[in-house]
């Protein structure tokens, strides 16, 4: 149920007033009184549909599936909904992803009936029905992985394990000169571009026939932002705007990826490939994928990560980035030491090195 005359925020208090048993709640507010009866939470055993419905980035998304897992392998008939934060559907990112489980596009989603409806941060889409959740009323330094599952096992009781994360692109026919190669993605969600390693174009000049896989934005931000450079005439294959599936696919394939703290690494990481995170002024805690094949290289600075922090050199919103000490958690992150993460996770791939 879609209600613009409530105050925002409503939902996370009446799902947490349902899960302690509250069953009927007056809510009085500046636009009038309503009497609310919160989503009923029942036993794991009585659950035989579950529907999940979530608005964010990809890597949230991505964090969100083992929840799925979860769902699917306790005979659960399981059912997801996953939208971008700009609220386009990227339902094709996860087909044939996970056998049994179905699909639903948004201007489907208020209609569909399951025993169970779990709604991370959909606001467009809420059912009065919904178990609502907002992943950022967490603090920074809760895994988001971690914060889904608890969420999950506080409305049925089971606790996913936060690895079994999963992402389609298994459906696509990928050319044989895109698999196995080193594949590096300096991509950033816009106005996140402190997030952004400068020297991608450096490190493809020290491989063998690596992949940037990227978008326009991308190339543009690198060209124009001056804590950043190029990423042309590097010699690298450039694929750019390619389509999520595909995207996946190339992932899936790739001997080694490497990335900025960005939704391609989180793909990555659930489509197994093994995976070197660079981060920066983002949480690791926070932002860290839970899989074994999730690697992460930090310098670790006194003041990192600027995420969530209201003081500081530096500062990490959307839109809203700046650093008094001119990006150091990056700039000062070397071509060489991302190299010898390279050498420690993956030695068999010092050949590749020119």
């Amino acid at each position: 149920m879609k209600d613009d005359t409530r105050p925002w925020g409503w939902e996370s208090y009446i799902t947490s007033l349902g899960l302690m048993g509250v069953t009927t709640v007056r809510l009085i507010s500046q636009s009038g009184e309503f009497v609310i009866s919160p989503p009923y939470c029942k036993k794991s055993e009585h659950i035989h549909t579950i529907f999940l419905i979530a608005c964010a980035g990809i890597g949230n998304v991505i964090q969100m599936t083992s929840l799925l897992s979860a769902a699917v392998q306790h005979g659960m008939h399981t059912a997801f909904c996953p939208l971008f934060d700009s609220g386009g559907s990227l339902t094709r990112l996860f087909k044939n992803a996970l056998p049994g489980l179905a699909l639903i596009e948004p201007e489907d989603a208020l209609q569909f009936k399951a025993d169970v409806r779990l709604n991370i941060e959909c606001r467009a889409h809420i059912h009065n029905e919904d178990f609502f959740y907002s992943p950022y009323r967490e603090p920074m330094h809760k895994n988001e992985g971690e914060a889904y599952a608890d969420f999950f096992k506080n409305v049925t009781g089971i606790k996913p394990f936060v690895e079994e994360t999963f992402v389609g692109g298994l459906d696509v026919s990928l050319s044989e000169q895109f698999k196995q190669r080193i594949v590096l993605c300096p991509g950033s969600k816009p106005g996140w571009d402190s997030k952004r390693w400068p020297y991608f174009s450096q490190l493809a000049k020290q491989l063998d026939n690596p992949i940037i896989l990227c978008q326009q934005m991308d190339i543009d931000a690198y060209s124009t932002l001056n804590f950043l450079s190029t990423l042309c005439d590097c010699g690298a294959t450039i694929i750019k705007n390619a389509d999520l599936p595909e995207v996946a696919a190339i992932l899936r394939h790739a001997k080694l990826v490497i990335a900025n703290d960005c939704g391609l690494a989180h793909i990555a990481v659930a489509a197994n490939a093994p995976t070197i995170i660079l981060f920066g002024p983002s949480s690791i805690k926070k932002n860290k994928p839970l899989k074994k094949n999730a690697h992460c290289l930090s310098l670790g600075l006194d003041c990192q990560p600027c995420q969530g922090k209201h003081n500081g050199p530096g500062r990490l919103k959307p839109w809203d980035y700046a650093c008094t000490l001119k990006y150091a958690c990056l700039k000062n992150m070397s071509v060489d030491m991302v190299l010898s993460a390279v050498d420690r996770i993956c030695p068999s791939l010092a050949a590749n090195y020119i």
